[in-house]
This record gives C-alpha cells, sequence and structure tokens, in this order.
C-alpha cells in the first residue's frame, strides 16, 4: 500500500508542473556587420584624355610673287633645304628689259643733275637753283624705279624661308606661274592647294596655288582643342603625355606650351599647343596623336572610395561608425576621378568609414564591423 500511494503522489506532481508550464525566452535580435575603411592619404589627379593634331612647328606654302615661267625648281618632296636656299626660279624676260632700261633712265638723270649742280656752283647766274632742284628730283625718282625692279627681279627666286623639309611640289619648269593667290593656311588643306589651282600633267597643280610647302619637323607642335569645362585648369606647364597609335609604345612626356586664352565660337573649345623634339623624325605631320592633360594634382590628399560617399561638392555625406553605431557625417568632396573621390573636409585618417554608402542602413542604428583595406567588389553590400 505505501508503495502504491508513494506512485500516485509522484504522478499527481507531475500533472501539477505540466499544468504550470513557461515559454522560453526569445532570442535578442543580431546586429548588423558592415564593412568599414580608414580614409587614406595619396595624390589626386584630375586628368582629362583628348584626340591631338601633330603639324609642322613652321609650315608654309611658298607662291609666287610675279607672274612667269618656272625657269628651274631644284628640289622635290622630302628634301631637306635650308634657310635662304634658292629652291626655285621664275623667269621674267620682260622684266629684266625693264631693269636695264630704268638703269639707263637713272644713269642719264644722275649725270643731268651732276653737271647742273657743278655748273650752278661754278656761275650761278647759268643754272637757276629751280632748275638743278627739279635735275635732282628726277635723278631720285629714277632711282626709286631701280629699286623697284630689283626689288621684283629678287622675286623671281623662291627661296625657303626655314630649314625644313619640302612636303609638297606642284609645279615643274616651263609651267606658267602667276603671282598671287593668296597665301593659304597651311593647317586648312592637307593638300595646301588654295581653292582657285587647278590640276595639271603628272598631279601637279597650276595657277594661283602654291610652287612648294615646306616645314619644320625637327620640331612639331600637338594642337589640343580643349573643352569650356576644363580650360579654366590650363596654364603654361600642364603636365601632359602623348602616345600615337603608329607608335605603340611610345610615350612622351610634354607639357602645355601656349593656349589661346579664349574659345572657339563654332566648337566651344580652347586651342591648346605642346612643342615637341622630334630629332630623328620618327613623328610625322598630320599624325593624330592621344593626349592626357593633367588639370589638377593635389599631393596628399585625403580620398574615399566612390561606392562610400553620397553625393558631391558641399552636400556630400558618408556614414561613419561611432561607439557601436552608424551617424551620417556631412563632408566636402574635391577631385573625382571615377574610383577615389577626394575629401576636402569633414573626415581625419582616423574615421571608420562604411565602405559602401546605402539607404537601408539608418543613421543611430547599432552595428558591428569588420575593417577592410580596398573598395569592396561592386554589388557586394555593407551587411551581412
Amino acid at each position: 500500500m505505501r508503495v502504491n500511494r508513494s506512485i500516485a503522489i509522484v504522478f499527481a506532481a507531475l500533472l501539477a508542473g505540466c499544468g504550470h508550464g513557461h515559454r522560453p525566452a526569445a532570442e535578442p535580435a543580431s546586429e548588423p556587420t558592415v564593412r568599414v575603411l580608414h580614409p587614406q592619404r595619396a595624390t589626386m589627379r584630375l586628368s582629362v584624355e583628348l584626340p591631338g593634331d601633330v603639324v609642322g612647328f613652321y609650315e608654309a606654302a611658298l607662291h609666287a610673287k610675279v607672274t612667269g615661267y618656272l625657269k628651274s625648281i631644284s628640289v622635290d618632296k622630302g628634301d631637306h633645304v635650308k634657310a635662304g636656299q634658292v629652291l626655285a626660279v621664275i623667269e621674267v624676260p620682260e622684266l629684266t628689259a625693264n631693269l636695264e632700261h630704268a638703269k639707263a633712265r637713272m644713269a642719264i638723270a644722275e649725270i643731268t643733275y651732276r653737271r647742273l649742280l657743278q655748273v650752278q656752283k661754278s656761275d650761278p647766274r647759268l643754272v637757276a637753283p629751280e632748275d638743278v632742284d627739279m635735275a635732282h628730283a628726277k635723278y631720285r625718282e629714277a632711282m626709286a624705279t631701280v629699286d623697284t625692279l630689283q626689288t621684283l627681279v629678287g622675286y623671281t627666286r623662291i627661296v625657303a624661308p626655314f630649314d625644313g623639309i619640302v612636303t609638297g611640289r606642284f609645279a615643274d619648269p616651263g609651267a606658267l606661274v602667276r603671282a598671287g593667290g593668296g597665301e593659304i593656311g597651311v593647317n586648312e588643306s592637307s593638300a595646301l592647294i588654295s581653292p582657285g589651282a587647278t590640276e595639271g600633267a603628272g598631279g601637279h597643280r597650276t595657277g594661283g596655288g602654291p610652287i612648294l610647302t615646306v616645314a619644320r619637323v625637327d620640331k612639331l607642335r600637338i594642337y589640343v582643342y580643349v573643352p569650356a569645362d576644363s580650360c579654366r585648369f590650363i596654364r603654361r606647364g600642364t603636365p601632359a603625355d602623348l602616345r600615337f597609335d603608329e607608335l605603340p609604345g611610345l610615350v612622351i612626356h610634354s607639357s602645355v606650351t601656349r593656349y589661346a586664352g579664349a574659345l572657339d565660337l563654332g566648337t566651344r573649345t580652347m586651342l591648346t599647343e605642346i612643342d615637341i623634339n622630334n630629332p630623328d623624325g620618327v613623328i610625322y605631320p598630320r599624325m593624330y596623336a592621344h593626349v592626357k592633360l593633367e588639370l589638377v594634382s593635389h599631393p596628399e590628399a585625403i580620398r574615399l572610395p566612390v561606392s562610400a560617399v553620397s553625393g558631391e561638392g558641399p552636400a556630400a555625406a558618408v556614414l561613419t561608425v561611432r561607439n557601436g553605431r552608424l551617424v551620417r557625417t556631412p563632408v566636402s568632396t574635391g577631385i573625382n576621378d571615377g574610383t577615389w573621390i577626394e575629401i576636402v573636409k569633414g573626415l581625419t585618417t582616423k574615421a571608420l568609414v562604411v565602405a559602401t554608402f546605402s539607404d537601408d542602413l539608418h543613421p543611430g542604428e547599432k552595428v558591428s564591423y569588420t575593417l577592410t583595406q580596398a573598395p569592396p567588389a561592386d554589388g557586394v553590400p555593407n551587411a551581412q
């Protein structure tokens, strides 16, 4: 009996325990984990890549100053020439005859003037002073005529204006060349031919076009047309790197030599020039250049990955971690090269900055973090 009674008491106690059971306590929500990094100090550079045109340092189209027949031409395309070298001679027979006639008239005028002057000095009563003055004036007029004709005769010789090479030849001996035709812009026409010129036999040109074109190529100019939004950064000495499709592996480090200081009305760009030496002649005028201009350089700047910053300028912001909670921190930004963005104001290198700014993260939220040394890959979220 005693055994049965003890079993009954235990069974009753178990039933009582089941009737007063307790629910287990809920576990606290886990904190999100974010990736953070310290801002870095490095040189921030703002650069722009633009196409460039290679032109000779000097380029000239040599026209005839007088009309006549081309007597001789001593150079051809590719020949090197020296400043002052006679390149071609134009024959103008009537001009030579006029010069000889003018010299004869000058000689007669000189003799007449000197005789009257001598007589007037020996006996003033024989020659009036007005006659002496008139003879002197005629003598000076004759000298001026001779000087003019001698200048025109000098124009029958086409000489090289500078050291360089012949880049075009457009007439052969015997061709009739006409005076004038107007200087054509060497950089406006790849053929270097005036609009009024016509093509003759052998691909040469006749009419008012040039006889020869020459260029200095041991030194070259690179023409770059800088967009309006970058013009304010252009200065003499702005660093420039030059590359050429035809010369793989060649990089020329140079700088801006000069710039126009005004925009072109049609293109809204500013002509900027870079001078380079070309002693080996491996770079040719009319080649295409890739020009990288370093517009701004800020050494020891504080920078962050662009993914860590929301907005730009004085209205930008980042998320930082302070005392285990997220804080929205206003910052001012500067240079943005597409990968990194300069922080001008608002942070130090000791700050813990969330690597990727996200609207899913809220200021004041309690978080844990892991420190990373490099920007996270695109599409990788901060929270884990």
